[in-house]
This record gives C-alpha cells, sequence and structure tokens, in this order.
C-alpha cells in the first residue's frame, strides 16, 4: 500500500498562543426570525456546516490533530493520520491534516454514502476505504488490519489512529464553540426589559462573566460536541459560581440512540445495530464521559435527552432549507424540529363532566400532558392523558396546545429566552435528497 508522504513542519500546536493556524474558522452566529417564531423564543443558529470540512469536527479533528503533533514523541517524525468514521470526522480529518501538511487514510462503513466517498477522496485523502455496519467496526478493521498492514512500510512513519469523538482534545477543539458564542450572543442587558417588577420574566440580568443563553441544542452520535459544550460552559463559570442553569438538549434519532438508551438502562450500554439515515451519527455507544456528564450534570447544566424519527429530523431539515436557505444533513435537521417541531403529545385542559345525580360543579383541572419529571439529568413525561385520567369517566377537551420538545422539556421559556441550535454540518446532503424527504413526507411518512 502506497503510503503518501509530505514535507512536513515542526509547529507549535498548544491550543492556547499557538502559532501554527487552526485547521478551523470562526462561525457566523445569526437569528433566526422564522424559527424564533415558530419556537416563541429567541433562536439563534451557529453555522459549523460552513467550517472547511463542512461540520463542527473540523474542530474536534483539528484539535486532535495538534494535539499529536505538539507531542514531544513525535518530535522530527513523519506522522501518517488514521480515522474510523461515519463521514463527517474522515472528511473533517482530511482538510485538517492535509491544511498542516500531513496524509491521512479514513475508513468508513460500508453504509456511508458515494457522495461522502467522494468528497472525502477530493479532499486528498490518501486511502478511503469501507468496512463493517457500524463506525465501531470500521474501527476495529481500521487498527486491527489495515494499520498493521502498513507497519514496516516506511519504519519512521508514525502511524497515528484518530478516535472520531472520545479523546481530551476533542471536546477542548468543540469546547471554543463556546468561546465564541460568549462574544456573538448579546449580553443579558440588551434585552427589551418592563420595569414592572411583579413580572419575573422581564428582571433585568447581567452578564457577570456568564454565557448570555439559557439553552444550546445539539445533536449526539457518540457525545463528542456536547462534551465540548459543557467544558466550555464549565470553563467559564469557574470565576462565577452559576446563578441559573444553561439547559442541553441532547438530540437523538430514534436507530441511532444511544444515549437515550444508556440512561433507559442507566448503564453504559451499546446499541445492537443503526437502523437510521442519519449515518452521521451512526456511533452504537456514546463515550464514558459523556454518559458520566448526563448521569451527574456539572452545577448550572441540566441535559435533556430526546430522540426523534427520521422523518422528524428530514423536516427540520426542509423547514431550514426553506426559512434559511440552508442545506443540511439528517443529524443536523433533528435539532431544529426538536425545538420547532409539535410533539405527538397534546397538552391541554380537560374538565371532568359529572352526571346529574352529582353535586353541580366541574372538577379540578388537569392538563394532559401531565407533569414533568426530571431524573439523572434527563426529562421523562408521564403517560397520556387519556390513560392517566381512567377510561371510566367522561371529560371535555377545553382548550389543545401542541409542545415542541424544546417547551416539553423546558418549559419554562419565555419570549426573551436565547436559544442556540448548533448547525453541525452538511456535507452529506444533495438538493435531490431534499427533494426525496419532501416527496416521501407529502406522502405520510412519520
Amino acid at each position: 500500500m502506497a503510503v503518501l508522504t509530505h514535507t512536513q513542519t515542526k509547529p507549535s500546536t498548544s491550543l492556547k498562543g499557538n502559532k501554527t493556524k487552526r485547521p478551523w474558522v470562526k462561525t457566523p452566529l445569526i437569528e433566526s426570525a422564522a424559527l424564533s417564531e415558530a419556537a416563541g423564543c429567541r433562536i439563534f443558529l451557529k453555522l459549523e456546516n460552513i467550517q472547511p470540512g463542512g461540520s463542527f469536527k473540523s474542530r474536534a479533528m483539528g484539535s486532535l490533530i495538534l494535539h499529536h503533533i505538539a507531542n514531544p514523541a513525535n518530535a522530527n517524525r513523519r506522522l501518517h493520520f488514521y480515522i474510523n468514521s461515519g463521514g463527517n470526522a474522515g472528511l473533517a480529518a482530511v482538510c485538517a491534516a492535509r491544511s498542516l501538511g500531513y496524509p491521512c487514510t479514513v475508513v468508513l462503513p460500508v453504509t456511508s454514502s458515494p457522495l461522502m466517498v467522494r468528497k472525502i477522496r477530493a479532499a486528498g485523502a490518501t486511502q478511503v476505504v469501507q468496512y463493517g455496519e457500524t463506525i465501531a467496526a470500521a474501527g476495529e478493521y481500521m487498527r486491527g488490519v489495515l494499520m498493521a498492514e502498513n507497519t514496516g512500510v516506511e519504519d519512521d512513519v508514525v502511524r497515528i489512529a484518530l478516535h472520531p469523538f472520545d479523546h481530551e482534545a476533542i471536546w477542548e477543539g468543540n469546547s471554543t464553540i463556546v468561546d465564541e458564542l460568549a462574544e456573538q450572543l448579546p449580553p443579558w442587558d440588551d434585552d427589551d426589559d418592563d420595569d414592572d417588577e411583579d413580572n419575573e420574566h422581564k428582571v433585568r440580568r447581567e452578564n457577570n462573566g456568564e454565557l448570555p443563553v439559557d439553552a444550546i441544542v445539539c445533536s449526539v452520535g457518540g457525545g463528542g460536541l456536547m462534551n465540548g459544550l459543557i467544558q466550555g460552559i464549565e470553563r467559564r463559570r469557574k470565576s462565577t459560581p452559576p446563578k441559573r442553569d444553561i439547559h442541553i438538549l441532547a438530540v437523538e434519532t430514534d436507530g441511532t440512540a444511544s444515549l437515550a438508551l444508556a440512561l433507559q438502562k442507566n448503564a453504559l450500554v451499546t446499541l445492537p445495530k443503526v437502523t437510521s439515515m442519519a449515518v452521521s451519527l451512526a456511533c452504537v455507544r456514546i463515550s464514558q464521559r459523556t454518559f458520566d456528564y448526563c448521569m451527574s450534570p456539572p452545577p448550572g447544566i441540566a441535559i435533556h435527552s430526546v430522540t426523534l424519527s427520521d422523518a422528524e429530523a428530514a423536516r427540520g431539515c426542509l423547514r431550514l432549507a426553506d426559512d434559511e436557505r440552508i442545506l443540511v444533513e439528517l443529524a443536523c435537521g433533528v435539532c431544529v424540529e426538536a425545538v420547532v417541531g409539535d410533539t405527538p403529545k397534546l397538552r391541554g385542559t380537560k374538565r371532568k363532566m359529572i352526571s346529574s345525580h352529582a353535586d353541580e360543579g366541574y372538577a379540578d383541572e388537569q392538563t394532559a400532558a401531565g407533569k414533568h419529571r426530571k431524573a439523572n439529568g434527563h426529562v421523562s413525561t408521564s403517560a397520556s392523558a387519556d390513560s392517566a385520567l381512567g377510561s371510566d369517566e367522561e371529560y371535555e377537551i377545553v382548550s389543545r396546545e401542541q409542545l415542541s420538545r424544546l417547551k416539553e422539556a423546558i418549559p419554562d421559556l419565555t419570549p426573551d429566552s436565547r436559544v442556540v441550535i448548533i448547525v453541525c454540518g452538511g456535507s452529506n446532503v444533495t438538493t435531490g435528497m431534499a427533494s426525496e424527504w419532501r416527496e416521501k413526507l407529502d406522502q405520510g411518512w412519520v
């Protein structure tokens, strides 16, 4: 197997005060009027889809590669990077490695799209190999076979396996999103305040060094993005005790819900297989750090797990395309739908209809959504109102209000609340895919 060799430099690569360029860019933050109206609060979009590798993975892989270059053991040696990926991490690794002058080989599951394979090759990958049904299986082949076969081909080359999500340097790279949000979000005192002291939602709030946001919404594959966001929030709060929670809405699709399964089982478990079309989330097991964060969130951070269908993810992609002219993949659209899409449950008010032989009047009002329960950093809801209220009683529906998953998880959001959606990536999508999704939705895809 031929190994592509490049002339390499010896950069100083610490993220703090480094002299080498970072292989990612500062991305814009925009406020979406259309999504804000639909969500009932201020929705901001952090546009990670415009990174050099097409996703937030440019931060993750760029930081990890810089970490390995800076390792004294690798000084004055030729490096060759290898990565197993669902697509986005591989593309980002190739872009980052090539920009710094290093070769990179990518191993993808056989389920990866031809589009992503072509993009990774076009970005300059040394080799692209497809093996196995999952990212984990691709990784086992990469380390056990591919990298082993190359041993001895060029003895002076150090072969380095890049994990797609589970490494401190990855989380550090992703945490830079929070640093940018702190600069880009309007300060709390920019909100229109009401002088009425009785209105608790209109009290002037000062930043005091805190991140001026109420909630951040991100998708979860292995958890590297969420880990980085949490670490970024913690870093900014070290000198300032938190006065309120920042909520993190961790979103998955039904066939990739390794986080939701871990929370359900109260243990770090592995999905038997991935059945979702959102291949960028095709990780069968979250990182240990992600699980630990969810089971015991740091002070001032509340974590909520939300799972949606592929159809709902597609609907979110189309919302973003229609409202903001931004084309993203299912792994990203699922976050949009979690914020503005209707939950299947109906929140409403029912009142008991008393028979004529009983005292006149109505029973106490009850809400059909039931009371929310938070446990171990995630949110669960009660059973449907019809079953909870009983089948042998008659009830009149007084009002109905459909809730988004965001409002279901964080019911006290107001029109002034700030919610940031991490627009994580859009490399693995075409206009043709979007047209197919629209047609399927029109035909009843749910």
